[in-house]
């Protein structure tokens, strides 16, 4: 009879899920109908020789592995990290019972997010696009190709979405932790946004000659900031460029662009270049110089060859053999070679020791210096076996005590190779960090000289720009521009070195109840950062008792927040225990998240 596969089944119902709860009942059940089954099938018994318990241990094993296939889904909860089995009496995790490799870009909610705005646009013709936030993205004619390099004919889905606050950050899922030269920031964003593109639901691409300008509406006029691209294969932010701010249009007197007026002062000001060109030019390009020198360095380094170990017999099929020394030198140092055969000759059989060979020859095996390549030939018959040499008596001890030695000298050099990579990232680090400390230092010099001369000019003709420009606190204050070769996320940034200050290892309670979140972010509200809690580090993380925190939480799908007044009650008392308060309303809504992260 062939079989049948019923592929059409319908979907259980709730009742028969409950029918099937008893587990017990239901081991019993399959033991007692797999038992007779077997006594009835003698030539089962017979072949197979199997025993009684191991029947009803398989069975057990199969019952539970159903069992919980079946029912897990309502006593098991995913979150980002691990699977957390929920205890209803004492409402805590109660196990870790695994892992669950976490997204590169993971947003926190499934309810609060911020959708792609979709836009067609003609591949011949080309294009503009105005984004409702006043973004602008230029797109040149015949700009896009797809996977084999052929030109796209016809339109193409240009997806597009802008993330500017704290509050974007959070939603995102979208990693904001910059590491260079091995230091850890956070960015501080001035501007973000994602965009893709794609031609009846397959990916296209930019041409190699062809750039997309992007005019990115910032809310923040400050100059502080750099462009980076988010490398999603290496996983970490690539520098790009010093940003360039432009200032919004204002209609004041003649209608004179701030961004205008910033060249202009830029312009009657030669210091203002020369610290421009040092910030954006020359620095960069010495920290990029010192980089590449250093990795040279390192990969320079001379590195330590670990030196085989002598064989000691093991037990297995040996052979002898009388080979020429001559012919093969590498076997001169040993008298009486004996051969043993490998684990990895699946071909090997008791009776080819039982057969005179014709010829044996000797090669180099795959490790080179500690196996050999052994070929057997009798009449047209061949077989090649992985041999490796033995030693024994004062050959042994002799090679023992060579080993020995050669591995001194290789831990030896093995350490220093190992010290000398770690000066010489500790000098490039050094180096680097000097770098940026001058491009910091040239930046507030190069603020303070735009200040002075911003202010020369507020007197004479800027004072009614100034009073409009500044009451511009939630609108569109400049367009911050990116030249873009390929689709991604990019960001218009400001790096923060982690914060200093006390060090706590948070406890986070719901009603009183402690509780595991799923995802936790702490907001710095003074510089506008989020940090991201990991828990390998038992979400510990530092603070400055001088700045403003908040701290949000997702577990669950549902949203937990510490406001900035109950996390300076928890930090004033010197206590680690954090109070959380359940969002009941506005769970899926991003204008009421905002509001009540107070941004």
């Amino acid at each position: 009879m062939q079989p049948k596969f019923n592929i059409n089944r319908p979907p259980i119902s709730d009742d028969e899920i409950n029918k099937y709860k008893n587990f017990e009942q239901l081991v019993k059940q399959f033991k007692q109908q797999s038992i007779q089954k077997a006594k009835h099938d003698k030539s089962w018994w017979k072949s197979k020789k199997v025993r009684y318990s191991a029947v009803i241990a398989g069975i057990t094993v199969i019952c539970t592995i159903s069992y919980f296939a079946l029912f897990n889904k309502s006593n098991t909860t995913k979150t980002n990290e691990k699977i957390i089995t929920q205890n209803k009496e004492t409402k805590g995790p109660e196990e870790i019972k695994g892992t669950e490799k976490t997204k590169f870009i993971n947003a926190p909610s499934t309810k609060i997010t911020i959708p792609y705005t979709i836009y067609k646009i003609n591949n011949t013709k080309g294009g503009e696009i105005i984004h409702p936030t006043s973004s602008k993205i230029k797109i040149p004619k015949n700009s896009f190709i797809d996977k084999n390099g052929k030109d796209i004919v016809g339109d193409v889905t240009i997806e597009y979405r802008e993330f500017h606050d704290i509050g974007d950050v959070i939603v995102s899922g979208i990693p904001m932790l910059y590491d260079s030269a091995n230091t850890k920031h956070n960015f501080e964003t001035a501007g973000m946004f994602d965009i893709k593109g794609s031609q009846n639901g397959e990916p296209v691409f930019i041409k190699k000659d062809k750039n997309l300008e992007v005019e990115l509406a910032s809310h923040t006029n400050e100059t502080k900031f750099n462009q980076y691209y988010l490398d999603t294969v290496k996983k970490n932010w690539q520098y790009i460029k010093k940003d360039e701010v432009h200032f919004n249009k204002l209609s004041v007197n003649d209608d004179v662009r701030q961004s205008e007026q910033n060249q202009k002062l830029s312009n009657e000001s030669p210091k203002l270049s020369l610290l421009k060109n040092q910030i954006e030019v020359i620095i960069p390009k010495k920290i990029d110089s010192v980089k590449i020198v250093y990795t040279k360095k390192v990969e320079t380094l001379p590195k330590a060859k670990e030196p085989f170990k002598p064989n000691k017999p093991s037990g297995r099929q040996t052979f002898q053999i009388d080979a020429d020394k001559k012919e093969y030198p590498e076997l001169a140092a040993f008298d009486n070679i004996l051969f043993e055969i490998g684990l990895e000759n699946k071909n090997y059989t008791k009776e080819m020791s039982d057969i005179t060979w014709n010829d044996v020859q000797i090669s180099e095996g795959p490790q080179k210096g500690k196996n050999y390549l052994l070929t057997l030939t009798y009449r047209k018959r061949s077989e090649k076996l992985i041999v490796y040499p033995l030693l024994s008596g004062k050959d042994l001890e002799k090679a023992q005590q060579n080993y020995q030695q050669k591995f001194k000298e290789y831990e030896s050099l093995a350490e220093k190779h190992k010290a000398d990579e770690v000066k010489l990232m500790d000098e490039l680090k050094a180096k680097q960090i000097a770098y940026l400390t001058d491009i910091k230092n040239k930046q507030a010099e190069y603020d303070k000289e735009i200040k002075k001369i911003e202010i020369q000019m507020q007197q004479q003709q800027q004072n009614q720009l100034a009073t409009q420009y500044n009451a511009m606190s939630n609108s569109t204050k400049a367009m911050r521009t990116f030249q873009i070769s390929n689709f991604g996320i990019f960001n218009s940034d400001c790096p923060h070195a982690q914060p200093l200050g006390k060090t706590i290892n948070p406890i986070f309670l719901a009603n009183n109840v402690v509780f595991l979140p799923d995802i936790i972010y702490v907001v710095e509200h003074n510089s506008k950062v989020v940090f991201t809690l990991s828990y390998a580090d038992n979400y510990q993380f530092n603070y400055n008792p001088t700045n403003q925190y908040s701290i949000v939480i997702f577990r669950n799908n549902k949203l937990f927040i510490c406001d900035k007044n109950a996390f300076n009650t928890t930090a004033s008392n010197n206590s680690n225990k954090f109070n959380v308060t359940e969002l009941q309303n506005g769970v899926d809504n991003l204008i009421d998240f905002k509001k009540a992260l107070e941004i």
